[in-house]
C-alpha cells in the first residue's frame, strides 16, 4: 500500500514535536530534526510523485523562524 497525505502528515506532527518549542532552540537538536525530515521527504518523493517536500518541510518548521 503506498502512502497518502494522511501519513504525510502523521511525519510532520511526529517531527515537529520533537522540535523544542519556539525561544529555547537547541541547534543540535533542530539539525537532527531536519536531517530526519530531509530523508524522510526523499524517501517520500519516490513514494509519490505527487509529493511536495517544501509543504512537508513547511508543515515541520513553520514556528521555528
Amino acid at each position: 500500500m503506498a502512502m497518502s497525505r494522511k501519513h504525510y502528515r502523521e511525519a510532520a506532527a511526529l517531527l515537529r514535536t520533537a522540535l523544542p518549542p519556539k525561544g529555547k532552540r537547541q541547534p543540535t537538536r533542530s539539525a537532527t530534526v531536519r536531517e530526519i525530515a530531509d530523508g524522510l521527504a526523499s524517501m517520500f518523493a519516490r513514494d509519490n510523485s505527487s509529493f511536495r517536500r517544501s509543504t512537508f518541510m513547511d508543515a515541520i518548521f513553520e514556528d521555528q523562524t
